[in-house]
Parts: C-alpha cells; structure tokens; sequence
C-alpha cells in the first residue's frame, strides 16, 4: 500500500460548479414505478445536473477556478501547477490541463498534469499535487477535478444511466510551513479493472463503427461497446469490503480518535446503501457522515468537493476543521486522506 504523510501543504479554498439543467430520476423513462421506488430505497438517487452536449467538464472546473481565484484575491501568475483530473477531458490529446492554464491566464512557467482518473480522483489529485509542492518549488497549485459523464451511458442503460450527474470543482493549495500533515493511503486492484469501463476507446479496443452498435443485456438493458460500463455486483462487493479496512487502518496507524478528532467523514457519493454499509463497518455517526447524493448523484471525481461545498461550506468557512476523505471506483482503486482545514474560502455553488 502506498502511504504517505505530506508536510508543508495547506488547503486554502474549495469551490463547485453544476450545471443550471436538473434532470428528475422520475422522468427518465426506464424504470417501472415498481423499480423506481426500489432504485430510490436503494441508491438514493431522486435527481442529478446534466450538462449540455456542449459543455465539458474543463468548462464547469473553469467557471469554479475563476470564482475562488477571485475570492482568494490570488496573484494568477504565482501559481505554478495545475492539476486536471477527469475521465471525460476535452481531447484524448492534448492535456486538457494545458487548455485551462491558456483560458485562466496563468504563468507559462505554470506545471500541467492530466490524472485520467473517475470516483478516486480527487483524492488521487491531492497527493500528486501535496506531493509535487512539498519542498517548495512550487508556492501555489490549483486542483480542477470535474466529469460530464452522464451523457456516456446508453440511455437505455438503467444500471448505469441514473446513477450519474455532471458536476466540477476547484481546489487551492498553498505552500505553508506551519501546516499540519496530510496524510493518504492509497490502493490499486487492476484484476477488476473490467467493473468500471468504456469497453471500446483507447488503443486497447478502438472506436469502430461496431463501436455504436447497440446490444441487449438482462432486465432490458441495451447498450454499445462504445458506452460506459458499471458492474453494480462487482462494485458493491469491493466497496463495502475494502473501503473501511482501509479507513480503520488509516485511523489506527495514525492513533486519530474518530469519535473525538474528527469533524466529518467525506465519503464519495456512489450509492445510499454502500456509504450506509461502510458507515456501519466503520461505526461512523451518521451526523458526521453529510450526504448530497439524494439531490447531485454521483459526480465521480467531483463528488467529494461537491459534497464540502454543498454540505459544510459554513463550517469549512468558520471553523478549524478535521477531514476524513475516502473513496473508491475505476481501476479499481480506493484511497483515503486526512487533512485538517482553517477557515477556507468557499464560495456558494456555482450553476452555469
């Protein structure tokens, strides 16, 4: 397991971004009333924001990075890294890391990273970047981690379709040498890679006319090699299984009282019954444990800034917090950090 205790880094603001259009699970026109109420028992999902085909996950990321680089009141050309995590980039090639550094106006000598990562990103993207400004070099780095990934699902899809939304964020780092560690774990299990894929896109299986042909499944599910893929079986098992080994092992290695120490636990907002399944292995309080899936779906990397931004903003704005963020999907990988927070900028959410 890679493990890592970062010095020097402090999380100095957050914001998210969702676009204006909300879709009612209710209105999309797969589920018989009788599957409709079991998949909201269930998953919790009862609405997500949808962005138009022409907006991309860089655009909503864009629209969140010029708020809190307005509100922090930060020098743009002090910024010397930026890191874009996403499964649904502007291009395959080139980094869409490199077309946010142009649109935001930031220093040439700025360092750009694409992490091509979904539900782990986030989390992915902080040790990447905690790591990479840990000596110094770099003072100030931004973290955009954002998807649209609703509209790559068949929508005929009912296993995977409603389970999504679209959503983007913008995280600040700065370089601080009174800061407190952060601390990741992190976890990679590529023999269930095939839980969570597009199965024809890259080299491996390119995109052919064959591509778009649509195929019938089990339960009336149709789709085509070229839509995304979820394993709900699969991805249930492996999330209640290794999500609160690696949360407890976190905790215990690092002697953190989850009764007293901690503020909240930010779990990436897949599915109701596997965050309820890991708050009982772990014996989380629930009032520590905020929500948002109910209302924005799961927004894949984006899930976990959204949720801050959406559930805490106050109190990330007012208080000294302690944070335990966890999650798990493609890959299969699942990671979990601990990091403590001083009154950050947040601003309200931003709907384009």
């Amino acid at each position: 397991m890679a493990k890592w205790k970062i010095k020097n880094i402090s999380l100095r603001g957050i914001a998210a971004c969702v676009p204006q259009n909300k879709l009612q699970t209710e209105d999309i026109p797969l589920f018989s009333q009788e599957e409709y109420q079991r998949f909201i028992a269930n998953v919790g999902i009862k609405s997500r924001r949808v962005a138009e085909k022409c907006v991309c996950a860089s655009d909503l990321c864009y629209a969140a990075t010029q708020q809190l680089i307005a509100e922090l009141e930060w020098n743009k050309n002090e910024i010397d890294a930026l890191v874009f995590v996403s499964v649904t980039p502007d291009y395959r090639s080139p980094m869409t890391s490199c077309i946010l550094q142009d649109k935001l106006g930031l220093s040439k000598s700025c360092f750009t990273l694409d992490i091509p990562l979904g539900c782990c990103g986030y989390l992915h993207g902080i040790t990447v970047l905690s790591n990479l400004m840990t000596a110094g070099n770099i003072k100030k780095g931004l973290l955009l981690a954002g998807d649209t990934v609703y509209q790559t699902s068949s929508l005929e899809d009912k296993s995977r379709l409603p389970i999504f939304g679209d959503a983007g964020s913008a995280s600040a780092f700065e370089y601080d040498e009174n800061a407190e560690d952060i601390i990741s774990y992190s976890c990679s299990d590529g023999s269930g890679y095939q839980a969570i894929i597009y199965p024809h896109s890259g080299f491996r299986h390119p995109v052919t006319p064959e591509s778009f042909i649509m195929e019938s499944f089990d339960n009336g599910i149709r789709r085509a090699p070229v839509h995304g893929l979820l394993d709900g079986i699969e991805v249930f098992s492996f999330a209640i299984s290794k999500v609160p080994k690696l949360l407890n092992e976190l905790l215990t290695d690092n002697n953190i009282n989850k009764e007293v120490d901690i503020d909240y636990f930010l779990l990436h907002q897949a599915n109701r019954m596997i965050n309820e399944k890991i708050i009982r292995k772990t014996q989380i309080k629930s009032s520590k444990a905020p929500s948002n899936i109910e209302e924005y779906a799961n927004t894949s990397c984006s899930s976990i800034p959204l949720l801050m931004v959406t559930r805490i903003r106050e109190a990330l704005q007012e208080k000294d917090l302690n944070l335990i963020l966890s999650a798990f999907g493609v890959g299969l990988t699942w990671d979990c950090i601990n990091i403590k927070t001083h009154k950050i900028v947040c601003p309200e959410l931003i709907e384009v």
